[in-house]
């Protein structure tokens, strides 16, 4: 069907600290131990074991029921493991609170409790997330550090867990590093296998309905905004699925500028966006992006020409997750085997 060409941290603004209220919670905790400033922190009930995270080594209940997240990775991670959690970061306001991409289709975001009103990494409310009584809190240690700013607070309400985040390359490591923390690591190992069998599943599909992958060079063009696009490269969460599927990738996306997994373009290098099939990713963050790409600097693409270009939701393809590789990978097998219309 193609023919390859010749040769060729999930960050967000970060708001103000909220105000923790955390002495006038204190009273209906059980208390024992110190925080770093010297508040009581919260005890586990129950057996309980340590485990080592971004913050030290911390007692957690062996086997936690109440899990509060601060990470919608980890909240994708925790569910992939059979696990509801009792809170979570989230968006109010926005449909299924901004969660689907994050969530298996058993679970429907909107009936989830947040304790954040948007994805930023320290909007925390303190307050609510005590309200859920978790007894176990998992969250994020990151370059910017935020929530391990917030993590005495946290401490006075649960046994508090942070994990290294380095950015979407950190998915896989991620559903191990919780699973070590839920004492899961069967249900990790089913989600993995669940993973490679639909990409065994895709490559045959492919196949058979002529693509060969190798031979097959996708490009991805996120559109971030009226006067910018990037291009995904293979370090990309994007990236990596499309790399784990076999598929080539052309020469002018293989390597992100500077620390990024990603280059910044204007429209009027959308040239170097071109490929054998190519992938328009558009976002919630984006809602006046176009919904078919045929005029004007698009027209000038050779996959335009060929009728392969499809339009697809960022906002699963950047969620950084095994829930959301599944999709990718199913967007992928659906529109180069003829399911899915080209956006034209």
């Amino acid at each position: 069907m193609f023919a390859r060409k010749g040769p060729d941290t999930m960050p967000h603004p970060l708001g103000p600290l909220r105000a923790a209220t955390v002495f006038t919670l204190a009273g209906a905790l059980t208390l024992t131990g110190c925080a770093t400033d010297g508040t009581p922190t919260a005890a586990p009930e129950g057996p309980t074991r340590t485990v080592q995270a971004a913050n030290g080594t911390v007692t957690i209940p062996t086997a936690p029921e109440r899990v509060a997240v601060l990470w919608r990775p980890t909240l994708a991670a925790a569910t992939a493991l059979g696990h509801e959690p009792v809170a979570t970061m989230a968006s109010p306001g926005s449909p299924d609170q901004g969660l689907a991409p994050f969530l298996p289709d058993h679970i429907d975001g909107a009936d989830l409790r947040p304790v954040t009103s948007s994805p930023a990494e320290d909007d925390v409310d303190i307050e609510a997330l005590a309200a859920s009584d978790p007894d176990l809190i998992i969250g994020v240690s990151t370059p910017v550090g935020a929530q391990a700013a917030l993590v005495d607070p946290l401490e006075v309400i649960a046994p508090t867990v942070l994990l290294e985040w380095e950015g979407t390359g950190s998915w896989r490591r991620h559903l191990e590093e919780v699973a070590e923390i839920l004492n899961a690591a069967d249900a990790a190992d089913e989600t993995v296998e669940a993973y490679d069998t639909a990409l065994e599943r895709a490559r045959a599909e492919l196949r058979e309905a002529g693509v060969v992958p190798e031979e097959t060079e996708l490009s991805l063009i996120r559109l971030q905004s009226e006067t910018e696009i990037r291009l995904e490269t293979p370090d990309s969460f994007a990236g990596q699925v499309v790399d784990d599927l076999g598929f080539a990738r052309p020469d002018a996306q293989l390597e992100g500028e500077g620390d990024t997994d990603f280059i910044p373009l204007g429209y009027e290098h959308l040239e170097r966006g071109d490929g054998d099939a190519v992938f328009v990713l558009v976002g919630s963050g984006f809602p006046d992006a176009p919904d078919t790409f045929s005029d004007g600097v698009w027209s000038h693409l050779e996959a335009v020409r060929e009728r392969n270009l499809y339009r697809v939701d960022q906002d699963v393809w950047g969620a950084a997750n095994h829930h959301a590789a599944l999709r990718v990978i199913q967007d992928v097998t659906d529109a180069l085997t003829g399911r899915t219309e080209p956006a034209l």
